[in-house]
């Protein structure tokens, strides 16, 4: 059911301020370690990070992409600052590998600016800009002064040229598949670890690869062999001309593969007639790994191939990204020295079960996970400059099992610390207040480690600080949350609710056993989100009550077995009895209930937790109530209360009434100021031990007092007042007298 068209222009202005450094009731940087580092490298200990010290250590993260970790020297301690008070305790130095002035790679010798979709570049990427690396090393700095760590990114998104040495760089692009095999693409990636890690930072005084403030090395970003061939684009032929990083790769590296393929089989295999047994006879007659002729299969060809030719290949693809994340551990650690976890790559696309390649992965030290809650689709293929895109723009709370908590249960594998290093319900969703709660509740229910939300300010286009971006009042990509009046004032009370652990680890794991044969196979099976488990008797909700991992990829039997384990059905509650999630077809919603953060998500009701109720008119609405004194609500002195909705920009209209799209068609994304949508409730109060008063202080966008404090009204032991029109805000603080 769609809701009315809204007129945000009727909105009250709320701005979120780009330099906000004040101390207020809301700055919660007291949970950071100052500086970062200070405990020691973090490390994994029981299967979760922790300090050197044995500490549990949660990451509460930002991406800060580009030229974002590159400000005018004179604004970095502004950001880092902003970023502490707001809870973020680690950013991820995200697509850095671009050219300056987007990122620390030389600048271009003509002088041309090059974006991430740039024309042919005549120079070498070989070296890094003097400029660049300057801004980046006295960012760390300030970051590590205010107790954040920082996750280096290594290849990511590096447009690799002619001038590299690498053939045919035009259609390799950023190399996403080609980096796991390629001997000259895979120099390049060690050439350029070494000069960033090797690098001494002459503002610490010390080199990356023994900063202990550095708290991860990731070595590639959303990048597969597994799933490009499961994609469809090692094939032979020209590269076909697409928008993006996704594409058939070029003939020359089809060829190279082909010789590794049957190489790889004339070792498995003593001959022809023992590769065709196996095989069933699924075997041309001109094919044979000894002459180079055994092709490998297409997507196409997947439904009808042999079950042994299809493990084959299946066990090839995972043997080289295994092999490729071996090698550069080696080279990270014993010939740079890299004292930080090592990560592989992300687990990003829930289109299909990825599972051989999280078995790559878990050779190194930190499993990772992406995902987004209806990301904008744009078409494949698009003309030069046209920008069209659409969203589904339908709640999460009603879609249990393909929530987000359902599926990056996936990816755990047991021993490993497990983090979200890209997610996010892109504006404008109309219900992108439901994400971030419900993604750091079921991510404490899961006992994961770490989340990074994507991403902090924004734009891969022109380099943000050379028109000063940052102070553009409005919200200028689907993904930034810095000017976002909903997430960013979610980023303090959800934070907190993470960095100190407020929901309880579920208190049943269920453990994942799969036997290599089905792994492999899974690479065939049909997609269902609702089964992110690739298992059919499997739906997402397992998740939601109880906590699951991979224990085994090489298992005797399949387990958990149909029957085995016994999920609810509307009310999904979680095995600790703190998390709710009532599936109602068209009104879905959330309750958290734990002694210190309580949470109601949903449409416009009654709904009520142990110490809060809310009687919402507003159409649907995200409210928090979090001690801030670290006492549960029930005997807290001082709380925070977040009542949130939806946000928009000034002028931003709906193409029509689907609400699908910003863009063309009479739609708009809109310009400064941003504008917040009123949250309409009475609140209600109860069971708060002793208390004689309470008074609800409406807060400004800093979290500083404004206007008078507004006192409940009693009655018995429930205090209740509806919430203030004005002064326009979305968060309040509550202080109880006893």
């Amino acid at each position: 059911m769609r809701r009315p068209m809204p007129n945000t222009d009727n909105w009250p202005e709320y701005i979120v301020p780009w330099d906000d450094t004040t101390e207020s009731p809301v700055d919660v940087s007291r949970l950071l370690h100052k500086p970062a580092g200070s405990k020691g490298f973090i490390r994994n200990i029981d299967g979760h990070l922790a300090t050197g010290d044995g500490e549990r250590w949660r990451m509460w993260a930002l991406n800060v992409c580009t030229d974002n970790p590159l400000p005018p020297m004179e604004y970095a301690p502004i950001v880092a600052r902003r970023l502490a008070k707001y809870a973020v305790n680690c950013v991820r130095l995200h697509a850095i590998d671009h050219r300056w002035p987007k990122g620390i790679i030389m600048r271009r010798s003509d002088g041309q600016q090059s974006t991430w979709n740039s024309g042919p570049d005549p120079d070498t990427t070989r070296a890094l800009d003097p400029e660049g690396l300057a801004r980046l090393d006295w960012f760390v700095y300030c970051c590590k002064n205010e107790g954040i760590y920082v996750d280096l990114n290594l290849n990511v998104a590096r447009r690799f040229t002619d001038a590299d040495g690498v053939v045919d760089a035009e259609q390799v692009r950023w190399g996403k598949a080609l980096t796991y095999f390629d001997e000259r693409l895979i120099a390049l990636q060690k050439e350029y670890a070494r000069q960033l890690l090797d690098h001494v930072n002459p503002f610490t005084g010390v080199r990356y690869a023994d900063e202990p403030a550095v708290c991860l090395v990731e070595i590639v970003n959303e990048n597969s062999l597994l799933e490009f061939w499961v994609g469809g684009y090692l094939t032979r032929g020209e590269a076909e001309s697409r928008h993006g990083h996704w594409y058939p790769v070029a003939p020359y590296y089809v060829d190279k593969l082909d010789r590794l393929w049957n190489d790889w089989l004339a070792r498995r295999y003593p001959d022809r007639a023992a590769l065709s047994a196996a095989w069933g006879g699924d075997l041309r007659e001109y094919e044979d790994p000894l002459r180079g002729s055994v092709q490998r299969l297409h997507i196409t060809d997947f439904a009808t191939a042999n079950a042994q030719r299809f493990r084959d290949e299946a066990l090839f693809y995972t043997e080289i990204e295994r092999d490729f994340f071996i090698d550069m551990r080696e080279f990270l650690r014993g010939e740079l020295g890299v004292q930080q976890l090592i990560l592989g790559t992300s687990d990003h696309n829930q289109n299909w079960s990825a599972l051989p390649m999280l078995q790559a992965n878990a050779v190194l030290d930190v499993m990772d996970g992406h995902f987004y809650w209806q990301h904008p689709q744009r078409p494949a293929v698009r003309k030069p400059g046209e920008d069209v895109w659409t969203i589904v723009n339908t709640p999460m709370v009603d879609q249990p099992d393909a929530s987000v908590a359902a599926a990056v249960s996936r990816s755990r594998v047991k021993g490993l610390p497990y983090i979200l290093s890209e997610v996010n319900e892109p504006f404008p969703n109309d219900y992108g207040a439901e994400f971030l709660p419900i993604l750091a509740a079921y991510a404490l229910l899961q006992d994961w480690d770490g989340i990074v939300i994507y991403d902090f300010d924004g734009t891969w286009g022109a380099p943000y600080w050379q028109n000063e971006q940052w102070r553009d009042a409005s919200i200028l990509t689907f993904f930034e949350v810095s000017r976002d009046p909903v997430k960013w004032t979610q980023m303090a009370s959800v934070g907190l609710m993470f960095l100190r652990g407020d929901i309880q680890a579920a208190r049943q794991v269920v453990e994942r056993h799969m036997p290599q044969e089905w792994v492999l196979e899974s690479l065939r099976a049909p997609v269902d989100r609702t089964r992110p488990y690739w298992m059919s008797h499997l739906p997402g909700r397992l998740a939601l009550v109880h906590r699951t991992e991979i224990a085994s990829f090489t298992a005797d039997a399949l387990s958990p077995a149909p029957g085995e384990i016994e999920l609810p059905t509307e009310s999904i509650v979680s095995d600790t009895g703190e998390l709710t999630w009532e599936a109602v077809p068209e009104d879905g919603r959330v309750l958290m209930d734990a002694p210190r953060h309580q949470v109601i998500i949903g449409r416009a009701g009654s709904r009520a937790t142990s110490n809060l109720r809310v009687d919402l008119t507003t159409p649907f609405a995200a409210v928090e109530l979090t001690s801030l004194d670290d006492r549960p609500i029930a005997d807290s002195d001082e709380m925070l209360l977040v009542a949130v909705a939806r946000s928009a920009n000034t002028g931003m209209r709906w193409t029509d009434e689907t609400r699908t799209s910003c863009q063309n068609d009479g739609g708009s994304w809109g310009h400064a100021p941003t504008r917040l949508e009123p949250v309409t409730a009475r609140i209600s109060l109860q069971g708060l031990n002793g208390a004689t008063r309470v008074a609800l202080q409406p807060l400004d966008a800093r979290g500083l007092p404004q206007g008078e404090p507004i006192t409940f009204e009693q009655q018995g032991d429930t205090f209740a007042l509806a919430l203030p029109s004005t002064p326009t805000t979305p968060w309040f603080l509550v202080t109880v007298s006893r």
